[in-house]
């Protein structure tokens, strides 16, 4: 049976949006352990060495995503993967299941829109490397021993004169066990500032969520600015403080003078209380009862 505290705590998250569950991690996944699988494809063009330079500069890209995710590019000639037109040499992202696509394609294609995919049936050998599918970053692990994981919430891109702003935004959650737990998750912000002529990154820059307990509530664009919209506790409930204060905030990202421009808004208190901690802590050790249940009778 759950404990006073706990009930307590998990109904004061739910009415601030602060209860998660822990992310399971899958294996990375092999290509020689595919028959027909989706290839990512970030660009590509008619020569190895023309695609060998669009893969240094995917490098940026990459650095800049490695808090949230982990990938391996590499160049292959077409004619030698089933399901591609011969004759190109393309830079590829990744090799993923049908099932696991998704997300990182949706990322990707917030940088860059013209990043496509193609099912193909794709065999490692002397020609071609072992592909895995991009993976998101590990946080932590849970007490069970579970990774917890980056997990794409939101992707959004704006446009001004020649350049081009791609924002990323990121969470994680997970539950704490046993009496006196708590939860715990928060976002993550990625803005890459890319030139659109050249596909070259410009310049990065990563926000992080005010606390250990912020849910995303909203993740927009708004004409040329990109808008997050935050619900958090500053403290949360935890057994190290029997109070609480809910807050709001808002972040909005833009492009001023070729830079990125991050703005946080003033937060706004909207609830504190009583977390129940303290409550339960009576109720075990039995302060304040008031029974003699313990005294010998004579």
């Amino acid at each position: 049976m759950p404990s006073v505290a706990r009930v307590v705590g998990v109904l004061v998250g739910v009415g601030l949006g602060l209860v998660g569950v822990p992310v399971e991690a899958a294996p990375p996944e092999s290509a020689s352990a595919q028959n027909e699988a989706e290839l990512i494809v970030w660009s590509g063009g008619k020569t190895r060495e023309e695609a060998e330079r669009q893969q240094e500069g995917l490098k940026d890209y990459l650095s800049a995503l490695s808090p949230v995710l982990q990938a391996k590019p590499a160049v292959l000639e077409s004619s030698k993967v089933e399901g591609l037109k011969p004759g190109f040499f393309i830079v590829t992202l990744g090799l993923c299941s049908k099932d696991k696509v998704k997300e990182p394609l949706s990322l990707f294609q917030a940088i860059y829109p013209d990043v496509y995919t193609r099912t193909v049936k794709y065999q490692p050998g002397e020609d071609l490397p072992v592909l895995e599918c991009p993976q998101a970053e590990e946080v932590t692990e849970d007490d069970s021993g579970r990774p917890v994981l980056w997990r794409l919430k939101g992707a959004q891109r704006v446009t001004q004169k020649g350049k081009a702003l791609a924002g990323l935004a990121f969470t994680y959650e997970w539950d704490q066990a046993g009496d006196f737990a708590r939860s715990y998750f928060t976002v993550k912000g990625v803005y890459l500032l890319i030139d659109s002529k050249t596909r070259q990154l410009v310049e990065s820059k990563v926000y992080d969520g005010p606390s250990d307990a912020t849910t995303l509530t909203s993740f927009t664009s708004e004409k040329e600015r990109l808008v997050t919209e935050l619900d958090y506790a500053d403290p949360p409930c935890s057994p190290s403080g029997d109070a609480f204060e809910a807050w709001e905030a808002r972040v909005v990202v833009s492009i001023r003078k070729d830079h990125i421009e991050l703005v946080q808004g003033k937060p706004k208190l909207t609830k504190q209380g009583s977390c129940g901690y303290a409550e339960e802590s009576r109720m075990i050790t039995g302060e304040g009862r008031g029974d003699d249940s313990s005294t010998e009778s004579q």
